[in-house]
Order: structure tokens, then C-alpha cells, then sequence
């Protein structure tokens, strides 16, 4: 039970934020009483922590099963990776907005764990590419994590979107996963042809 109500309740705060969910719409939604969730959470708080921490947990685990994974090449691995970094800070940015004036003490928790989770896996996966020699040695690596992250933030806000002219954003990929390995591709490729 308390797993399907950090799930419910991780959930309904990165869709609406986390001010704007009340404890009995959570119950609700669960179909289980009020008190039912302050059985297994004292407070609202207590269950944001604990969602923080499974998503935390859930997210670096996805991030290991690809860099344990022994048959992808160096090229499917970084593209994985940054991937997955780009979905986690893109999900999670709604509800920082709402979280750094609704509780500090959980966007600070928020914005700690990205820093230790790209430091830890963004500039691995990169400077490993410098010591095989896939990526240009020399090249600045952190601002290259910088500018994908940065892109990341933005190119899944719908809002943001909305103030593009129609031909930038016309044939842009459909779904959030899509639109990353883009942008992945375009920073580890880039878009000069040499074959030419």
C-alpha cells in the first residue's frame, strides 16, 4: 500500500504541482481514506520526501541497467543515458517552480540529487568518450552536459513551445522521448554532413 501511494501521489505532484494536491485527493484517486495515507506518512511532506526518494532510486537504477548493459556500443550508451538524464529533469521541472516557494527544503533536496546525478553520470559518460577517443579531447565536456540540459528543460515545456513559430517546431518529433534522442543525435553527431 504505501508504495501505490508514493506512486499516486508522485504522480498527481508532477502533474499539478505539489501545493496544489491535497492529501484527500490522493485518497481519492486511490480509493482509499484520508487516514489510511497518515498511516503510513505523518504529513504531506513526509510523502513528498519518500516520492523524491523512489524517484531518485527508480531513475539512477535505470541509468545502471545501461551502463552495465555489455553489448551496447559506446555511441548507444551515451545516447541512452543523456536520454534518460533528459526525461528525469524534464519531468521533474513543473513541479521545482512550485516546490521553491512551497517548501524549499524539498527543491533543495531535488536540485542536490540532479547536481549528483549528472556530475556523477552525465560527465562519466562523456569523459569516458574522451579517453576512448570518441569524443574530441580538449572539448568541454561540461559544456556540453550544460547546453543538453539546459535544452532538455525547455524543448518538452509545451508552453515554451507555443512561442516558436509554427516552421521551427512543424516537424518536430511527437513524443518526449523522440525529441531528446534529437537532440542527443545533434550533439554527439552534430548537423554538418562531412561526407560532403
Amino acid at each position: 500500500m504505501q508504495n501505490r501511494i508514493i506512486q499516486q501521489s508522485r504522480e498527481m505532484f508532477l502533474r499539478h504541482g505539489y501545493s496544489k494536491v491535497r492529501i484527500d485527493e490522493i485518497a481519492a484517486e486511490l480509493k482509499i481514506s484520508k487516514k489510511t495515507i497518515y498511516n503510513h506518512f505523518g504529513s504531506k511532506e513526509q510523502l513528498l520526501f519518500a516520492a523524491i526518494e523512489q524517484t531518485q532510486i527508480e531513475f539512477e537504477n535505470d541509468i545502471l541497467r545501461v551502463e552495465t548493459k555489455m553489448d551496447l556500443s559506446y555511441e548507444e550508451e551515451i545516447k541512452s543515458i543523456l536520454s534518460l538524464l533528459g526525461m528525469w529533469v524534464s519531468k521533474i521541472r513543473p513541479v521545482l517552480k512550485d516546490l521553491k516557494w512551497s517548501l524549499p527544503q524539498a527543491y533543495d533536496a531535488i536540485v542536490k540529487i540532479k547536481k549528483e546525478i549528472f556530475v556523477s553520470h552525465g560527465m562519466l559518460i562523456l569523459n569516458k568518450g574522451v579517453e576512448m577517443g570518441k569524443i574530441k579531447a580538449g572539448w568541454h565536456v561540461n559544456m556540453a552536459l550544460y547546453i543538453f540540459i539546459a535544452t532538455a528543460e525547455k524543448l518538452l515545456t509545451e508552453t515554451y513551445s507555443d512561442t516558436l513559430p509554427n516552421e521551427v517546431v512543424a516537424d518536430f518529433p511527437l513524443s518526449p522521448e523522440e525529441r531528446l534522442r534529437a537532440v542527443v543525435e545533434i550533439l554527439y553527431s552534430g548537423i554538418i554532413n562531412n561526407g560532403n
